[in-house]
């Protein structure tokens, strides 16, 4: 083989070397395509530090420490969520009204906004096709972190089994 040949195939490889990592990008899960979709709230807690365990989530302490810690803070929207692709969050819970939601940072920060205005803010801690887990992100000196899981609401229902 001559010079002018491997050059061309150089070239060549190159070639579907970067379309293999432009598909490879495109197709790329991330959060802001997993997040789109009907999600449900499956559990909600809230870890104390000097506690050793976590409570149990219908305990008499935990409801309490619950109403006492989100006194101030915007509804969690208890109930269903729909992040819809444009952007928007509708919620079936309590306020039933509709916000603006965006990932922040390297995707692990999940922001809610109304009119413009940060109204909650969460750390993603996991997401997958069934399943994410929700920090929230407080401006208060307050030990323990709130868990919000939620998971996704299938729909597409198949009516075979998968054997």
């Amino acid at each position: 083989m001559n010079r002018e040949v491997l050059i061309k195939l150089n070239y060549v490889f190159l070639f579907f070397l970067l379309i293999g990592a432009l598909l490879i990008i495109i197709n790329y899960e991330n959060p802001e395509k997993m997040i789109q979709g009907e999600w449900e709230e499956k559990h909600w807690s809230l870890e104390k530090d000097n506690v050793g365990m976590e409570l149990a989530s219908d305990s008499y302490l935990q409801i309490n420490l619950r109403r006492e810690i989100l006194r101030n803070i915007e509804d969690l929207h208890l109930g269903t969520w729909k992040f819809q692709n444009d952007g928007s969050l509708i919620s079936k819970g309590e306020s039933g009204d509709k916000m603006e939601w965006l990932i922040k940072g390297r995707g692990h920060i999940l922001e809610l906004r109304r009119h413009g205005k940060q109204v909650e803010s969460f750390q993603i801690q996991q997401i997958n096709d069934e399943r994410m887990v929700l920090h929230l992100n407080f401006d208060l000196q307050v030990k323990g972190v709130i868990e919000i899981v939620l998971e996704k609401v299938n729909q597409k229902k198949s009516y075979a089994k998968k054997i």
